[in-house]
């Protein structure tokens, strides 16, 4: 077919060389199984979090929405230039919480961001504000997705996100102590001299650790009065650390305690410090938690029902923890617990993590597992020290 006309409407050569190329062509092309992943921020940790999902290639179509409308079309320009290398996703930034329409999960990154030794209590104030934005608007357009909250500190951030969207606690996730999780099973890897994935371990609790203080009985001669201590409050669950079905405490039985002659008790010292070593090294801390929320990503679109340490929704009633005192006695009331005063114990919800099966529906279910005495009181003192903290914002939750 030749052309006699010589003006030509505009894209009417592309249209013509389309045409020629293609023999077939709909004219409506069906998208029903397309899978829409939003992630909220495009930032370092949001880009992070991008290429774990598009390097995994979770999804058809890949939306990053940012307040800085440069920032997010930047951004995904620069991935959609290697498109061809990621599965052929569409990948859009914009500032237009409507592009979210239908996504099948969101991923929560926007935030302040954190700086080296600074108490999370810090970040609550203005990234609430953010998310009262964030959240209500993205959930509008996507009613039927599943949220996964990265933004600091995860474990409040997770529970108000649940509270602003009106979503079932199953449909909100946090990275919670995930990353946390990944780390102990390195550092406990690099210790043996095998590798991170012959490792079985867990940390729960609150995520990471907190530089502001609790409070601990000490003896005498100041017999009852009460001191400041740091706040350490992710648990390190050395009863479940194990090398292919070995538990590692049946060899140590004092592993992780402060009488370890191995020192194993470092161990949890190095997850704990991690996150403000990378601050300090490279100004944040990104890979790691890009990479974990894409393995959280990955278990929703897939339904892959495998089993992480998420932050989720949790409704406890905690009790003073009976254990062995210092004498010997069997059964005493912990004297190092903070709920020794609670006589009918302390019933509260809060996100906190624990070991979960992550599937379509986001946590299908949580995995019970027989903790030794000292670490269900550690988790209680971790569940109130997050109650705590959020407590004075939970008008603002609604």
């Amino acid at each position: 077919m030749k052309m006699t006309d010589s003006k030509k409407k505009p894209g009417e050569s592309r249209a013509n060389t389309a045409t020629f190329l293609l023999t077939r062509q709909t004219e409506y092309p069906v998208d029903g199984h397309r899978v829409k992943i939003v992630v909220v921020g495009s930032g370092q940790t949001g880009v992070a979090i991008a290429v774990a999902i598009l390097f995994k290639r979770l999804a058809s179509e890949l939306v990053l929405i940012d307040s800085n409308e440069d920032l997010a079309k930047a951004q995904a320009e620069d991935l959609s230039h290697a498109a061809a290398f990621l599965g052929n996703p569409k990948i859009v930034g914009t500032k237009d919480f409507g592009s979210a329409r239908d996504a099948a999960v969101c991923v929560f990154t926007a935030g302040r961001k954190a700086e080296k030794g600074q108490d999370p209590k810090e970040l609550l104030e203005p990234n609430l504000e953010i998310y009262k934005s964030a959240v209500t608007n993205v959930c509008k357009y996507a009613p039927n997705s599943v949220l996964v909250i990265v933004t600091s500190p995860v474990d409040i951030m997770s529970y108000a996100a649940m509270k602003m969207s009106g979503f079932p606690p199953n449909r909100v996730i946090g990275l919670g102590t995930f990353l946390d999780t990944s780390r102990f099973q390195y550092f406990i890897a690099q210790k043996l001299g095998i590798s991170a994935s012959s490792v079985q371990a867990l940390v729960i609790g609150e995520n990471g650790a907190s530089s502001g203080t609790t409070l601990k009985k000490i003896s005498p001669p100041l017999k009852g009065h009460l001191i400041a201590e740091p706040r350490i409050f992710s648990v390190p669950v050395w009863s479940a650390v194990a090398v292919m079905g070995m538990k590692l405490k049946d060899i140590n039985k004092e592993i992780g305690q402060k009488n370890d002659p191995e020192g194993w008790n470092e161990v949890h010292e190095k997850v704990v410090n991690s996150t403000d070593d990378m601050i300090e090294k490279k100004g944040c801390c990104n890979w790691g938690a890009g990479i974990c929320a894409g393995e959280i990503v990955d278990a929703i679109v897939r339904n892959t029902c495998v089993c992480l340490t998420v932050s989720t929704y949790v409704k406890v009633r905690i009790r003073p923890v009976k254990t062995d005192d210092e004498t010997g006695k069997k059964g005493a009331r912990s004297k190092k617990c903070v709920f020794q005063g609670c006589r009918h114990g302390l019933e509260k919800d809060v996100f906190m993590s624990l070991p979960c099966v992550i599937g379509r529906n986001g946590v299908q279910s949580y995995v019970r597992h027989s903790y030794t005495a000292e670490e269900q009181e550690l988790t209680a003192i971790s569940c109130r020290a997050i109650y705590e903290t959020q407590r004075p914002y939970l008008d603002r939750f609604e």
